[in-house]
């Protein structure tokens, strides 16, 4: 579990440090809002792709999934709740920048010796 719980941190920290103020310079968020959109995907992309999607597919595949749901849930968030003012290729930046990171992520935890699988739930 502790684990877990650093993946995640490690994931919050990087994901934090990139896109926050990638959104900040491209659109019109502030702090707050980029804040609580990148660590809303986050949290939401680690339970989707990391926890689950990844431990049945290889590494390019997660990355994949994971840039298709940026794109989509910076799209809708923009949309429907910080009308930041974005396009097509800002949206598709935001995306391009946290599947870089999730492509390292991914091969981080696969190397590491909690790997993700169908055990990680376990410390053992």
């Amino acid at each position: 579990m502790l684990r877990m719980l650093g993946k995640l941190f490690l994931k919050l920290l990087l994901n934090g440090v990139f896109l926050i103020p990638i959104l900040m310079y491209l659109t019109q968020a502030t702090l707050i809002e980029a804040f609580f959109a990148t660590y809303t995907f986050s949290l939401m992309s680690y339970v989707a792709i990391d926890q689950l999607f990844l431990r049945v597919t290889n590494n390019g595949v997660a990355t994949l999934a994971d840039v298709g749901l940026a794109f989509v849930f910076f799209w809708l968030v923009e949309k429907f709740f910080f009308h930041w003012s974005i396009n097509f290729t800002t949206v598709a930046i935001v995306a391009l920048v946290f599947g870089i990171i999730e492509f390292f992520m991914h091969s981080y935890f696969q190397k590491d010796r909690g790997r993700l699988d169908r055990h990680s739930f376990s410390d053992n």
